[in-house]
């Protein structure tokens, strides 16, 4: 009489010292080699993330469909975001940017429908460096200018 014998599913030892293998190769490039974050480095980064920051906002506004006030202080060197009906404000800080006391605008507010609804210049310093950011009461756009 022949005995069956029953195929077992699994993994081999073998497979699983390859597949052992092949994760701690990896875990090790990963330690070895960490990820570098992206900091940015110089004013062009500094102007398109600070924009980015604004961009988002107007968005916001306009996605709610609720006012959105950027308030600028430069004492504390932050921006305050209130969003109209909510409790919650937010505060970023706008390091390694410095907020110059010479800009004639301390906030900017977006209606519902994205548009600035007060008419400015903000002026920002990062290094030795100095831009403008001049917001216009027309459809939410503003220029950029470097000194």
């Amino acid at each position: 009489m022949v005995k069956q014998l029953h195929h077992r599913s699994g993994f081999t030892l073998v497979e699983m010292l390859i597949v052992l293998a092949i994760i701690s190769i990896m875990l090790f490039i990963t330690v070895t080699n960490p990820i570098k974050l992206y900091t940015p480095q110089n004013i062009d980064d500094q102007i398109t993330l600070l924009t980015s920051k604004i961009d988002y906002y107007q968005a916001l506004a306009i996605k709610k469909k609720k006012t959105v006030l950027i308030a600028f202080r430069s004492g504390s060197n932050t921006m305050r975001i209130e969003i109209q009906n909510e409790r919650e404000n937010r505060i970023i800080s706008l390091n390694p940017l410095q907020l110059e006391p010479t800009s004639n605008l301390n906030y900017i507010a977006f209606n519902r429908t994205g548009e600035i609804m007060k008419f400015g210049k903000l002026n920002f310093k990062y290094g030795s460096q100095h831009f403008s950011i001049i917001f216009h009461i027309e459809q939410g756009r503003y220029r950029i200018i470097k000194q």
